[in-house]
């Protein structure tokens, strides 16, 4: 019986150790993954405001509608729609 308690002993601290020997060795990169995160939400705010500040494509120079078909209505002649 004392055999077997030891075993689960060591299986718990083995796991224990383990746990947080893996936490560790992924806090530096928890953290680096986190501060891309935050740096590319700041981009990505920037370049919603520049966009909303200017009808314009910074990059092209087209307006906004004409660059993105979805976002002006569209004007159809059906020539079968004759009422």
């Amino acid at each position: 019986m004392p055999l077997a308690l030891t075993a689960v002993v060591l299986i718990c601290l083995g796991l224990l150790l383990g746990t947080t020997w893996t936490i560790q060795a992924l806090q530096a990169r928890l953290r680096r993954q986190a501060e891309e995160r935050r740096s590319l939400n700041e981009e990505w705010a920037a370049l919603r405001i520049a966009h909303e500040k200017q009808n314009r494509c910074p990059r092209c120079g087209i307006p906004w509608a004409e660059c993105y078909w979805y976002s002006a209505p569209t004007i159809v002649d059906d020539p079968f729609d004759d009422d």
